[in-house]
C-alpha cells in the first residue's frame, strides 16, 4: 500500500506539535511496521527545510532533512502534475498540488488532519485517527 502524507502530518513531527505530534508520529511508526510505501511532496519536504532551519545550524538542519528522507519517498512532480493540480479546482492550491502529487505517486490514501481541504479528492482522505483506526496503533516495542 502506499501512503501520502500531507504537509501537515510531517510538520506536525518535526515541529513535535502537543496534542498532534502522537496520533502523526503513530502514523509513521505504524507504515513502517507495515511496509507500506510513505510519500512526501517534494515542495513538502521544502516546508520542513525552511521550518527546520530555524534555531539551528545548516548541519543540524540537513541532519533532520537527512532522517525524513530515511523513511519517506519522494512524490515525483513535473509540469503535468501541476496542470493536473490546476484541473482540480481546489479552494487552495497548495492542497491540489498534494493532491496531485498523491496521485503522481500512486498513492491508494492521504493521510491529513485537514479533511476538509481535500473535498472532491480523486484518491481517499483520512486523518491520521481513521488511519489508526483502519490499520490499527504501532506496537509498543
Amino acid at each position: 500500500m502506499r501512503v501520502f502524507l500531507d504537509t501537515n502530518i510531517l510538520l506536525d513531527v518535526i515541529e513535535d506539535r502537543v496534542g498532534l505530534v502522537e496520533a502523526s508520529q503513530d502514523v509513521l511508526s505504524r507504515c513502517d511496521e507495515l511496509q507500506m510505501e510513505t510519500f512526501i511532496a517534494w515542495h513538502g519536504l521544502a516546508t520542513a527545510y525552511y521550518i527546520l532551519k530555524r534555531g539551528r545550524t545548516l548541519s543540524e538542519a540537513m541532519a533532520e532533512v537527512d532522517r525524513i528522507l530515511a523513511w519517506a519517498d519522494i512524490a515525483p512532480i513535473t509540469k503535468l502534475t501541476a496542470h493536473q493540480a490546476r484541473a482540480l479546482n481546489f479552494g487552495d492550491f497548495e492542497d491540489a498540488m498534494q493532491a496531485a502529487a498523491a496521485m503522481e505517486c500512486q498513492a491508494d490514501l492521504i493521510v491529513t488532519r485537514n479533511i476538509a481541504d481535500y473535498a472532491g479528492s480523486p484518491l481517499p482522505v483520512a486523518t491520521p485517527e481513521d488511519f489508526l483506526r483502519r490499520y490499527g496503533q504501532p506496537s509498543t516495542t
